[in-house]
């Protein structure tokens, strides 16, 4: 009779992809938006984010003075391209 083999993994293939975090952007002086932003789209293309993930996620990222921004702007940042 053949073993069964369902439940065993295949090696070499992680059952889990990492997920990478982007750094938190404050909004401050020194910090340059065009730079966070592409390490945020690099990130969100990794994690296989897409134009509606970008957004959603993008609040978490946020802090101090972008965020309250954002929050002052949300009802017009209704879409990625719109954000970026």
């Amino acid at each position: 009779m053949p073993e069964d083999t369902s439940s065993q993994t295949s090696p070499g293939f992680p059952l889990i992809q990492s997920v990478r975090t982007p750094s938190t952007f404050h909004g401050e002086g020194g910090e340059n938006p065009t730079a966070w932003l592409k390490e945020y789209e690099r990130i969100a293309n990794f994690n296989r984010w897409d134009d509606t993930m970008c957004l959603a996620n993008a609040y978490f990222y946020l802090n101090a003075t972008s965020r309250t921004w954002y929050e002052n702007n949300e009802e017009e940042l209704n879409s990625w391209e719109k954000f970026q």
